[in-house]
């Protein structure tokens, strides 16, 4: 029962990878790299009333490859006697399940938002040790639909502290006598300015000497970033592997891994850094 169940806690832990998109059912049954194409931005034509004639667009696209490069995992040891006993607690099992799972998702997002480098993302706001402004919030917002970024398949990515202790501290987001209604879902950090928010402490700190601040925090598209979990043999589909190794000496070895690749897709303005103080 340990693996279906540190498996399901694992997923259920991956709060940024529910956002962007998902590769894994490409390498299913296997393979390393894969090939995601980008399509070039088409134009209109007009049609000749008369023959149905139009200009076709020559097929000119690029393609970036994402490469399953990446495996991790967590290793507990047990002597026969601690798994003797183990064995006979199913909560205890569970609670080491958990703690497995945890470690492997909080790697796995670590390095996922180690994508949100200035190489990847070129465009930043509040690139000082002040806190975050309402103005900053507005400002990466525009940036991303002076390039035709839909806001709605966006999303803020805040560490907590810099939420709780700047973003609710701007008057004009909380102060319904602003806009005749709160910007700020009152009692819950769903959405700002309309944008869906997610709070993590596995956001990346700033280049201090470049950015300031203590906080990345991002304003980011869905499909700027992409991954893939490898299919580990024996393991669960597009997830965590979980095995117990015997040895020589009277114990049991119980490891957990994962083998996963991220990958920017799309071009890096499809993303905002917004720097906070927290």
């Amino acid at each position: 029962m340990w693996a279906p169940y540190i498996d399901r806690v694992f997923k259920t832990r991956l709060s940024a990878a529910k956002f962007f998109k998902d590769f894994s059912d490409s390498v299913t049954d296997g393979g390393k790299s894969i090939m995601i194409p980008s399509d070039a931005e088409y134009t209109s034509a007009a049609i000749t009333t008369t023959s149905g004639d139009i200009t076709a667009n020559l097929v000119v696209d690029t393609r970036t490859i994402l490469d399953i490069n990446t495996w991790q995992g967590v290793a507990r040891i047990f002597a026969d006697y601690q798994a003797a006993q183990v064995g006979r607690q199913y909560r205890l099992k569970e609670v080491y399940a958990e703690q497995m799972a945890h470690a492997l998702a909080k790697k796995f997002e670590v390095d996922l938002f180690g994508l949100a480098t200035a190489a990847n993302i070129s465009r930043v706001v509040n690139a000082s040790v002040a806190g975050i402004k309402s103005s900053d919030l507005e400002s990466a917002i525009g940036i991303i639909e002076s390039y035709n970024v839909p806001r709605e398949e966006c999303m803020f990515f805040l560490k907590p502290k810099a939420y709780f202790s700047e973003v609710l501290a701007v008057q004009k987001l909380y102060d319904a006598s602003q806009f005749g209604r709160p910007s700020v879902i009152q009692g819950s950090h769903d959405q700002v300015y309309g944008v869906p928010v997610s709070l993590s402490n596995n956001l990346l700190a700033p280049n201090a000497s470049i950015e300031g601040g203590a906080g990345r925090n991002l304003l980011i598209h869905s499909r700027a970033w992409g991954y893939a979990f490898g299919n580990l043999p024996g393991g669960m589909p597009s997830g965590v592997r979980l095995q117990e190794k015997a040895s020589e000496n009277l114990r049991v070895t119980v490891v957990g891994d994962i083998m996963y690749g991220v990958k920017k897709i799309f071009n890096s303005y499809r993303a905002v850094r917004i720097i906070s103080k927290n």
